[in-house]
């Protein structure tokens, strides 16, 4: 049954769940007009089995009386690590309105309800992430979400000296054997740390379409010896290469992948995305201006009382340099 929502609230629209929309491909085309990807039912149904972070509903939308899929998002159910242990947080996921339906209030409704079936759950918090630069920030706080972190990346320039490869790391392409090992140099790299770090086994498997289709020739292994020391995924454009995520156990594993990037593309900005210690310094070493804040923002909604910034970040001990959060996650 679909779920209810006062008429006053939201007159020309009903508010369901994913499986209650009789047609996936009107979701396939909320996001393509929306948010620019164009998420085949065969993409969602992979990612629905392959994650386990997406709740049973997978998804809450705004349908207009002729069937039109108007807004809506995906709903997680995320585990996070705080400063008093484990707990588990509502996700908002994917957040899409069709331009020719915006400014009617759908999204304002459509949250309303989430934190509704958020709190129905037992969750305290809801979370999400957005861009400083769009209107949607302000519908946002109006909600009283709050910033706690921003994106932050990396950079250097072909004009800057290249990097030598470090002798005793090589660096090759990913095969599927792989898998466990990324799964182990993730877990090594971010163990100690707060925030949003827990991810599925075999994760990969998991991220293949969450945010598009992985390229697998531009995932990078790196070794010492026979051991797996590091990896990055690289998007690679016209005078862009930029690392979506990098991670490596030591800093000659790291400054090899970085070699080896800037060696295939000599001509191209090298990029990278939330640098945290010690990458920060690891890269400063190498010729790297970081970290360079973005407009990606991390925001947080109490689900029980007023929002309260300062104690949220100390609660996922931002101000310790041990919060993380992974973008490419597809949280």
């Amino acid at each position: 049954m679909p779920v209810n929502v006062p008429m006053s609230l939201l007159p020309d629209y009903r508010i369901v769940f994913f499986d209650e929309i009789d047609d996936p491909y009107k979701i396939t085309q909320l996001f393509q007009l929306s948010l620019g990807f164009t998420a085949m039912p065969h993409v969602l149904k992979y990612i629905r089995e392959h994650d386990g972070r997406y709740t049973p509903e997978f998804g809450i939308f705004a349908v207009t009386g002729d069937g039109i899929v108007a807004g809506g998002h995906f709903l997680m159910r995320i585990t996070s690590e705080t400063i008093r242990g484990s707990l588990d947080v509502g996700g908002v996921n994917a957040v899409g309105t069709r331009p020719d339906h915006s400014r009617r209030g759908i999204m304002t409704s459509v949250m309303s309800r989430t934190h509704e079936y958020l709190r129905e759950r037992g969750l305290e918090y809801s979370i999400l992430t957005t861009s400083q630069r769009l209107g949607a920030m302000m519908m946002y706080e109006k909600m009283d979400y709050v910033t706690i972190a921003s994106g932050w990346t990396a950079a250097k320039y072909p004009n800057a000296t290249r990097i030598p490869a470090p002798k005793e790391i090589q660096v090759r392409l990913f095969s599927k054997d792989d898998l466990d090992a990324v799964d182990n140099v993730y877990n090594e790299t971010t163990k100690g740390s707060y925030g949003f770090i827990h991810r599925p086994k075999r994760f990969l498997e998991a991220r293949e379409y969450s945010s598009g289709p992985i390229k697998w020739e531009h995932l990078r292994i790196a070794q010492r010896g026979a051991d797996v020391t590091g990896y990055a995924y690289w998007d690679v454009g016209p005078g862009t290469c930029e690392a979506l995520e990098i991670k490596a156990l030591d800093k000659a594993s790291f400054h090899g992948l970085l070699a080896e990037a800037e060696q295939q593309n000599p001509d191209a900005a090298i990029t990278t995305y939330d640098p945290t210690s010690p990458q920060v310094s690891w890269l400063k070493e190498v010729g790297f201006q970081a970290p360079i804040e973005t407009y990606m923002r991390l925001v947080i909604k109490s689900l029980e009382r007023k929002s309260d910034a300062e104690a949220i970040k100390k609660l996922y001990g931002v101000d310790s340099g041990r919060f993380r959060i992974g973008f490419w996650d597809g949280t």
